[in-house]
C-alpha cells in the first residue's frame, strides 16, 4: 500500500484518483496472495498427490506408465494453476485426489480427467462441500435413484448453487414429461450424475 499516497498526489481528477486507488488495492491483494499463497499451495498439493500416490502403490493399483506421459505432466501444470488460486485446504486436497486417481488401474474408464478438473476449478470450495453433502444424503436415499432427491435447503442462494452444480454436470434437474417447460426447477428434484459418481469412484481409489 505505500504507493497509496503517491496515487492521491499525482492527480487532481477524483475519478483518476479512485483508479488509483482501486489499481494499487488490486496490487496489494495479488502480491499478498502471490507471496504467501502460490508456494504454500504448491508444496501442499505435492505432498497430498505423493500420499495418495504411496496409498496406490501399496495397493498394487498405479500405473507407473500414467506418472510418466505428457498428458498426466500437463494434468498436473494444470492442477498446480488451479490450487494457485485456493484459500481453502480441502480443494486442494481433492486436486490431489483427482491427481492421484489419474494414475490408478482401476480409475474408472474413458474419464475425461482435464475436462473434470476444469469443471471442479470454477466451482468454491463451499459449493464443493454441498455438492458433497448432496451426493451423501442421495446415496442414502432409499428410494432417490428413482425419485431424485428433494431440493435441498442451502439458503437463499439455493438456486444459484444449484446451477453451479448444474453447470459442471454433478447433479441435474428431475425432467417432468408433459410438464410446461419440461422441468420442475428450484422446486423439483435432483440426481447426480454419472459424472459425479465417476468422479468420487475416482477420489475413493485413493482415500
Amino acid at each position: 500500500m505505500a504507493a497509496l499516497p503517491y496515487s492521491l498526489a499525482a492527480t487532481s481528477d477524483p475519478n483518476l484518483t479512485v483508479l488509483g486507488i482501486a489499481a494499487t488495492v488490486v496490487d496489494a491483494s495479488l502480491m499478498a496472495h502471490m507471496g504467501g499463497r502460490v508456494e504454500q499451495n504448491r508444496e501442499e498439493l505435492s505432498r497430498r498427490t505423493e500420499e495418495r500416490i504411496d496409498r496406490l502403490e501399496q495397493r498394487a493399483r498405479l500405473e507407473d506408465e500414467v506418472l510418466e506421459s505428457a498428458e498426466f505432466h500437463a494434468l498436473v501444470f494444470q492442477a498446480a494453476v488451479a490450487a494457485a488460486q485456493e484459500s481453502d485446504v480441502e480443494k486442494v486436497d481433492l486436486y490431489a485426489a483427482i491427481l492421484a486417481g489419474a494414475a490408478s488401474r482401476k480409475r474408472p474408464p474413458e474419464l475425461n480427467v482435464r475436462a473434470l478438473l476444469s469443471s471442479i476449478t470454477f466451482l468454491t470450495a463451499d459449493e464443493i462441500r454441498l455438492a458433497r453433502q448432496f451426493y451423501a444424503d442421495f446415496d442414502q436415499r432409499k428410494w432417490s435413484i428413482v425419485d431424485g432427491a428433494p431440493t435441498p435447503a442451502w439458503g437463499p442462494d439455493t438456486g444459484l448453487y444449484l446451477k453451479r452444480l448444474e453447470s459442471a454436470n454433478l447433479i441435474v434437474a428431475h425432467v417432468v414429461p408433459g410438464m410446461p417447460g419440461g422441468f420442475q426447477g428450484p422446486s423439483g428434484n435432483y440426481f447426480v450424475t454419472d459424472t459425479f459418481h465417476r468422479l468420487m469412484a475416482l477420489v475413493r481409489e485413493t482415500d
